[in-house]
Formats: structure tokens, C-alpha cells, sequence
């Protein structure tokens, strides 16, 4: 049996289809919010800026003798992962590859770095007072060097040269490249100051090729202060330190911070100015890059790096004259280690056993000590006390590594001569001298003449610790350069196509020699 359903009125009909409608709508409206409300909330995570927390437990750079070093990082951010660079512009480019999550630095490099277009790709995060704040000093030779600074410190804060030096160099953006005229009478002698050209505004490659910036500044009116000239030495950040404190400089341009550690190992002046801390990190709020058609980028970026680097102010004569170093000391070693690894090598053969032993003594002690120590002990210990060249320095220390390692090469090449050769030309009346001489030595020469090549390169190369000891060679030049321009590339590639120039004409010299030497052997 059928039932006929209930008959509905017209409004009973028209809520039955819109109400459901309704609802459906609405529910589409809830989500549509809901997916707008988490869009904005990730824009703006997105868009919130980074805090100095955020690199708690990250990978850090620091620089090699700089205020904030590898124990503040860890202190600072709890991290143990800290990547020491001996360079500034290392570090950037470490941030830029993202080698390295942030670099530690002091705060008066920002404005440099602000007006660098390679690092607008780089923010700078300031972290907070209470974590790092202190002041900047330099280390001096003497306790009377030091009360000198500190009168002079108190002269110029007090009638407001500092304050007019900050303005100039450190709270500027754009600040010169030049130093002010100041008239050094040189009546009393010479102030020798140790510093590091690699640090704008603080030291950097002015114009001229005139290392300028608030440092250099702050030194000649210190020397102005004295009535003496001043003589600066530029070197690797690394041996400034050591450099002052064995006297072989009065004071130190570059800043040390003012720690009760740092004060009961070195002589420290008063503080110069307060630091605060930052960190150089990779933006995140960059557009992607858009692909842009060039000519020829390569041919560009050479052209460009040719004239900021080379043809600007003649800076390729800072490259010709650290070659000229690199090579006098490179061929000076090699002369002299020449005739000190005969020296060696005659007492490496002698029947005498403690003979043998010392001289295998100092053979071991220069294989297994790395060469810059061996430098440094050179410069700071064995001619610690005497006045002399700091080329001829370098040049005693390459001697004394050379000698060594030319030396083990022909003990080796003697050792292989058929000693029946020897026998004959003794049973023939030759002495044991005129036999050493005209048979073994002869032969012994052209079988080590192929490792006394290679020996000369690895020496060539060698050479580029020299800056650590204040000589400007061809890596230093290149350094200085670097300091200026803040092209972290071209300059590294420009020396190392210099120094591979230079190996290739060596080795295909001493191939020549090789080959009329064998000739003249063999009789043809």
C-alpha cells in the first residue's frame, strides 16, 4: 500500500535547497581562511628578521689572531664547529658559498663592507652588549712605550681628535683614501709599528699604493706626538703579536681586545675604542636571479679585474716588486743551500758514527718541522737580537731548509755509484779525493739533478710565509691588493698564474742544463 507523502508548502521547499547551500558555502569560506591565515603566517616567518640566537650551535668563521677568535665563538654561540681563516675576504667569500653559516667580526669593518656591490648579497646581525663589549688596545714592546701611547691616548681623546679620526674613518660609509698631512720631524728617531693592510678603514691600500686607514693614522700622530718618523711594517695578521713582543717592533697599528689574559702575557696600552660584535650572514630576503645574455662574462670579468686590480694607481708594481723579492730570496737560498748541503752531506758519509748522527739529527729536525715554524725560529730566536734585513733572514732560513733536503738527494745519488768504478780508478794510483771527484761526484751530480729541480720549485713556492716576518713578496702584494679592492679571486688567480710562469721557465731552464749536461757525460 502506498503512501503519499506529506505535500510541503513553497517555503518548506525553498528551505530544504538553500540551507544546504548555505552551508556548503560557508564551509568553503572557513577553509579559504583557514589557507590565507597560514600563507600570511609563513610570509611572515618569512619575513621576520634573523636574530644572533639564531646561529646558537652553528657553524662559525673567525680570523686568526682577531679580537673574536675561535674561544669567543664557542663562549658566544656554544658551537664547536669554528672555521679559523688567516684573511677577512675569505671569510665573505666562505658566507657567500655557504661554506660557513656566519663570520665574527669586529664592528668597524661594516660601513666598508656596506659599499662593497660583490657583498650586497651579506647582512650584518649586531650582537648584544651584554654578550660582547670591549675595548681595543694596542701591545707595545715596553712599559714605556705603553705610558707614551697612553698619554698620547688621553691627549687626543680630551681635545677631540679621536672623536674626529671615528668620524672620519669608522662611522662613515664611503671614508678616503688618503691620510691626512701630518709633518713628522723625525728628531728623535723612528717609531717602528707592526700592522696587517687588509682590515678598510682600519688599514687598507689607499691611493699611490699608500697603506692609509684610522690605524695608520692613529701611529703617525702617536710618532708626531714623540717627535719621530715612523716606520711601518706590514705583515700577516698572525705575527704581529710575536712580532712586538720580541722587539722587533715599538707598538702594534692593528687592536688587540684589552683581556686580563691577553694583559699577563703582553704589554697593552689603554683602550683606544669600545668594540661591539657582528656577524656577516647570507641574506635571505634576495629575489632569485634572473638569467641575463652577456657577450662574453669571462672576457668581462677579466678586463675588469685587470684594471682594479693591475692598472689603477699602478698596483702591478706591487706585483712586479714582490716578485723581484720572491725570486731574490728563491735563488739566494738556492745558492747558499747549495754549498751548505755539500757541508751536510760530506759529514752524512763520513765513518764517524756520531758525525752521521748529528748531521741525521738536523736532517730529521727540518723534514719534520713545517717551514714557516722553521721561519719563524730563524727570525725570533736564532737572529732574535741582531739588526738585520728581514730578506736576509728569510734567506738564511730557505738556506738552512734547502741545504737539508739537497743534501739527502746527493748522499742518495753517491750511494748509488758502482763502487767498482771507484776501485778501479784507485788500483790505477787515484787518491780517494781525485777518484771522489772525477768519478763519483760527476755521476752523482746528474742523477740528483732531476729532484735538485723540483727541489728549486717546491722553493719558489715556499717563499709565500715570507709575510709573516714583515717582507712584502709576491703573495703579500697580492694580499695588500685583495685589501682594497675586496676582489677575493682575481688577485689569487693572477699570483698563481705568475707562479706557475715562473716554475714552468725554471724546470725548462734547468731541463737545458740537464741535457748538456749529459751530453758533455756521454761525449756527444
Amino acid at each position: 500500500m502506498l503512501i503519499n507523502p506529506i505535500p510541503q508548502t513553497q517555503s518548506d521547499l525553498i528551505s530544504d535547497y538553500y540551507i544546504p547551500q548555505r552551508k556548503r558555502v560557508l564551509s568553503m569560506k572557513i577553509v579559504f581562511m583557514f589557507i590565507i591565515t597560514l600563507l600570511l603566517a609563513n610570509l611572515a616567518v618569512g619575513q621576520t628578521e634573523r636574530q644572533w640566537s639564531d646561529f646558537i650551535e652553528k657553524r662559525i668563521a673567525v680570523q686568526v689572531g682577531d679580537n673574536l677568535d675561535e674561544r669567543e665563538a664557542n663562549r658566544i654561540f656554544k658551537t664547536k664547529d669554528v672555521v679559523q681563516f688567516q684573511e677577512f675576504g675569505e671569510m665573505l667569500e666562505a658566507v657567500k658559498l655557504r661554506k660557513t653559516d656566519a663570520a665574527l667580526k669586529p664592528d668597524y669593518f661594516v660601513n666598508s663592507l656596506k659599499t662593497q656591490e660583490r657583498y650586497s648579497d651579506l647582512e650584518v646581525i649586531y650582537i648584544p652588549e651584554d654578550l660582547y663589549k670591549i675595548e681595543d688596545g694596542a701591545v707595545c714592546r715596553n712599559e714605556e712605550i705603553c705610558a707614551q701611547f697612553n698619554e698620547f691616548l688621553a691627549k687626543i681623546k680630551a681635545d677631540g681628535t679621536l672623536a674626529e679620526m671615528n668620524a672620519r674613518w669608522r662611522e662613515n660609509e664611503t671614508f678616503p683614501d688618503t691620510l691626512p698631512k701630518i709633518e713628522l720631524s723625525g728628531e728623535n728617531g723612528t717609531l717602528i709599528v707592526a700592522g696587517a693592510s687588509g682590515f678598510a678603514p682600519m688599514s687598507f691600500l689607499g691611493r699611490d699604493n699608500e697603506i692609509v686607514g684610522f690605524q695608520i693614522e692613529t701611529m703617525q700622530r702617536f710618532a708626531q706626538f714623540l717627535g719621530k718618523k715612523m716606520d711601518y711594517r706590514d705583515m700577516s695578521y698572525g705575527g704581529i703579536l710575536l712580532y712586538v713582543s720580541s722587539g722587533k717592533a715599538d707598538i702594534s697599528a692593528a687592536s688587540f681586545d684589552l683581556t686580563e689574559e691577553r694583559k699577563q702575557s703582553a704589554i697593552m696600552s689603554d683602550g683606544i675604542n669600545k668594540l661591539l660584535a657582528v656577524l656577516v650572514v647570507k641574506r635571505t630576503d634576495l629575489a632569485l636571479p634572473t638569467e641575463t645574455k652577456t657577450e662574453n662574462a669571462f672576457i668581462t670579468w677579466v678586463k675588469t679585474g685587470v684594471e682594479r686590480n693591475l692598472i689603477t694607481e699602478n698596483r702591478w708594481k706591487m706585483i712586479s716588486n714582490g716578485l723581484g723579492v720572491t725570486m731574490l730570496i728563491s735563488i739566494a737560498a738556492q745558492f747558499f743551500g747549495t754549498i751548505f748541503a755539500c757541508l751536510i752531506c760530506f759529514l752524512l758519509l763520513r765513518n764517524n758514527k756520531f758525525i752521521r748522527w748529528l748531521a741525521n739529527l738536523y736532517c730529521g729536525f727540518i723534514y719534520g718541522t713545517p717551514a714557516v715554524v722553521l721561519l719563524m725560529i730563524t727570525y725570533y730566536i736564532i737572529f732574535g737580537s741582531v739588526d738585520i734585513s728581514n730578506i736576509l733572514v728569510a734567506i738564511a732560513a730557505f738556506t738552512m731548509v734547502n741545504g737539508a733536503v739537497i743534501a739527502q738527494n746527493l748522499k742518495g745519488a753517491i750511494e748509488t755509484i758502482d763502487t767498482v768504478e771507484i776501485e778501479a780508478a784507485r788500483s790505477i794510483g787515484f787518491s780517494s779525493f781525485k777518484a771522489f771527484a772525477t768519478i763519483t761526484l760527476p755521476q752523482a751530480v746528474r742523477r740528483a739533478l732531476p729532484a735538485y729541480t723540483n727541489g728549486f720549485v717546491e722553493l719558489v713556492k715556499a717563499t709565500a710565509i715570507v709575510g709573516f716576518i714583515a717582507i712584502q713578496d709576491l703573495t703579500r702584494a697580492g694580499d695588500i691588493i685583495r685589501s682594497r679592492t675586496y676582489d677575493a679571486y682575481f688577485p689569487l688567480i693572477f699570483i698563481a698564474l705568475i707562479y706557475l710562469i715562473v716554475t714552468t721557465i725554471c724546470v725548462q731552464l734547468f731541463k737545458l742544463i740537464i741535457k748538456k749536461i749529459n751530453n758533455e757525460g756521454t761525449g756527444q
